[in-house]
């Protein structure tokens, strides 16, 4: 067995994890760390032994959730499956694609449907992916591809398949028209109550007629759009850019994207290798001691109730959620959600305090009055309050800043006062747990 290379160390683990999962717990930091790079990396890919989740099934109040009917309970159900999931990169790549192929105003039932498309087949063949996207019945009714037909094709999924779910550029408007045409013939069906009762592919109502897309002259129908533009020079580049930047900080160079995308097309365009190639890039782990990438919401949220060992037991997490600005099965348009530094403004940065008040306050985080030893030291303090919150990444500076808290906590206060000593004991834990996640190093990653 080959020796894990010594270069690999629990700091590339928590890097690695987070940006293709939601945080490593200390033990899992130590395990990977001695397992290597190789090894760790085929676990996020390929998932390893064992259960799928692990934990106690989400509630509320004591009930099992009810992600159709009741408001909020869809997005518990996903972050449930973030919390608890031993396949951390399934559920990432699935929040990828629900950003990518942003989808909204839909019913639950077909919305949740959906969701599981994306992680069913989030790894695999793009085209595959892309014809599934393609016959759903949530983007179809989303963006008015159901009844577009021959005589009034309707151009919205066309110009989104292009603008931003496969090309970015490289298309025209005329392909957007002739792919249009391409496109029609699915019909919705409803029943006379008014409820959906599916779609289906109707040859009547499709354009038989020859279109002319990039270029190229055919009776095209929308097996043939999915062709076109998974074949088109523009997709493997574009793809590789957005995948790029969902996992890394660092500027992707020429030489990088031009491996990524032989890596891409050589695989059949299966996004798989192409993760695998991103999430061992050298660029991902740079600048271990000063990550750059913002927590998005659900990140932040599931990140630090794994990281506390706390489960979804309380619907808070749905309106804190949608006060931190990303609210799954939400996103605010077919665009998606704005990255990076717009996750973080006055006001949702405040919701992430509030939600770091739930966090401390509920569960093992929770410091219960005379349950902090007297007159521990500073050091001691600040140790005790990163093995509670599971041994997140501070830079030097908030170490220091923390620990020089302390003793300020303690100002005015007769160590032969053993009452007041005690209460200033739960109350520096209190702070320090919650700073450290709440504070500004806990947004990044």
């Amino acid at each position: 067995m080959a020796r894990p290379s010594a270069r690999w160390t629990e700091a590339h683990v928590r890097r690695l994890f987070w940006r293709a999962g939601f945080g490593a717990s200390p033990k899992e930091a130590k395990r990977f760390a001695k397992r290597g790079k190789a090894a760790t990396l085929g676990w996020l890919l390929n998932g390893g032994g064992g259960p799928s989740m692990v934990g106690p099934a989400p509630t509320v109040d004591g009930h099992a959730i009810d992600p159709t009917n009741e408001w909020g309970h869809d997005v518990l159900w996903w972050l449930d499956r973030m919390v608890r999931s031993q396949r951390p990169l399934v559920e990432k790549m699935t929040l990828f694609w629900h950003d990518h192929f942003a989808t909204r105003d839909q019913d639950r039932p077909l919305m949740l449907r959906q969701n599981k498309m994306f992680r069913g087949r989030g790894l695999g063949p793009f085209p595959a992916l892309l014809k599934a996207v393609t016959t759903d019945p949530a983007m179809q009714l989303f963006l008015s591809l159901a009844d577009s037909d021959k005589d009034a094709p309707n151009e919205n999924y066309a110009r989104e398949l292009m603008e931003l779910f496969t090309l970015g550029s490289g298309y025209t408007e005329q392909d957007i028209r002739e792919a249009a045409r391409a496109l029609t013939g699915f019909q919705s069906h409803w029943t006379r109550s008014g409820d959906f009762g599916g779609i289906t592919y109707s040859a009547d109502n499709h354009d038989p007629g020859v279109k002319h897309i990039f270029k190229k002259r055919g009776r095209f129908d929308w097996h043939d759009v999915v062709s076109l533009v998974t074949s088109h020079p523009a997709h493997a580049p574009y793809m590789v850019e957005q995948l790029w930047d969902y996992f890394v900080t660092e500027p992707l160079d020429h030489r990088s994207r031009a491996k990524l995308v032989k890596t891409y097309r050589g695989s059949g365009l299966k996004i798989k290798p192409l993760v695998a190639a991103i999430l061992a890039h050298p660029k991902l782990y740079a600048s271990l001691n000063s990550p750059a990438m913002v927590k998005c919401p659900v990140v932040f949220v599931a990140g630090s109730l794994r990281a506390t060992r706390q489960y979804i037991d309380r619907d808070d997490w749905s309106w804190l959620l949608d006060s931190m600005g990303q609210y799954p099965f939400e996103p605010p348009s077919v665009a998606g959600w704005d990255w990076g530094p717009a996750w973080l403004s006055t006001n949702t940065v405040r919701a992430r305090f509030t939600a770091v008040n739930y966090l401390v306050r509920y569960g093992a985080l929770n410091v219960e009055d005379k349950s902090t030893p007297i007159g521990l030291s500073p050091d001691e303090h600040l140790a005790r309050a990163l093995q509670a919150t599971g041994q997140p990444w501070i830079s030097q500076s908030t170490h220091a800043a923390l620990k020089g808290m302390v003793p300020r906590l303690f100002q005015g206060v007769k160590t032969t006062n053993t009452n007041q000593m005690q209460s200033r004991s739960d109350m520096a834990q209190r702070a320090l747990r919650h700073l450290l996640l709440s504070g500004p190093d806990a947004q990044l990653h």
